[in-house]
Order: structure tokens, then C-alpha cells, then sequence
């Protein structure tokens, strides 16, 4: 038989949620390069740029998980990356007076935007997951 598990109240509020907002403006890097015009020419033309910035928000979240070692590797990250998908929209919407490109997303594509960094998240916490387990088994410290 599956054991369930769900998330409490209590559960909640054990989550590391500084980092989880540092986490989430962390990975801001990636549209604020966009803003500034990184991506536009040189080294980081797009797709580049974008897909190296990406992974290292990646790497950084699951380095962080494992680093701290998260209790709760799932939820936490993919927290952070519902705070990163609410950030990057904010930051859309405070730069829409001021910058042509910066579109009101329609209501259904931000949902998505949240949803969408949400599941990164939760895929990077189960890669966590199963590094942290790995590391438990092998002995490691």
C-alpha cells in the first residue's frame, strides 16, 4: 500500500521561504537580461543566451536544495518557482508604462507562466529529491 502524504498548515510553514524569494528573484536574471538587450547580439544571441541562463537557474536551485538539504525538496522548489513566475509577471507589469515589449499577458497566459514555472520547479525538487536520497544511501555526508 502507497503511503499518502499532503501538506499541512504546519508543513507550510517549515518551508524555507527567504530562500525560496531569493530563489525566485535569483532566476530574474534571465528576463532582466532580456530587457537590457543581452540576448539581441554577441555570445548570448538568443537561443543562447537564454538556454545557458536557464540551466544555470537550474543547477543553482538544485545546488541550493542539496546544499541546504531541504526537507522538502518538491514543494520548496516548486514554490520558488511559482515566486519567480509571480516576480517575472510584476516585473512585466512595472515595466509596461516604460517599454514597448512589456505586454499584459492575457489572464490565461498568465496562469500559464505560473503553472508553467511552478512544474519547473517541481521537476528540479524531484531531481533534488532523488540526489539527496542517492546521497543518503551511498553515505554520503
Amino acid at each position: 500500500m502507497a503511503i499518502k502524504e499532503t501538506m499541512t498548515r504546519n508543513d507550510l510553514r517549515e518551508l524555507p521561504w527567504v530562500t525560496i524569494v531569493a530563489l525566485g528573484v535569483f532566476a530574474l536574471v534571465r528576463p532582466v537580461l532580456s530587457i537590457v538587450g543581452a540576448y539581441d547580439d554577441g555570445p548570448l544571441k538568443k537561443p543562447v543566451g537564454p538556454l545557458i541562463f536557464t540551466t544555470l537557474i537550474i543547477v543553482v536551485w538544485i545546488a541550493t536544495a542539496m546544499v541546504r538539504r531541504f526537507p522538502r525538496p518538491v514543494p520548496t522548489l516548486t514554490f520558488a518557482g511559482l515566486a519567480y513566475g509571480v516576480l517575472a509577471l510584476l516585473l512585466n507589469l512595472s515595466l509596461q508604462p516604460f517599454l514597448d515589449s512589456a505586454e499584459v499577458p492575457p489572464v490565461p497566459g498568465m496562469i500559464g507562466i505560473l503553472v508553467f514555472n511552478a512544474a519547473q520547479g517541481a521537476v528540479c525538487g524531484l531531481v533534488a529529491l532523488g540526489l539527496l536520497r542517492l546521497r543518503a544511501r551511498s553515505g554520503g555526508a
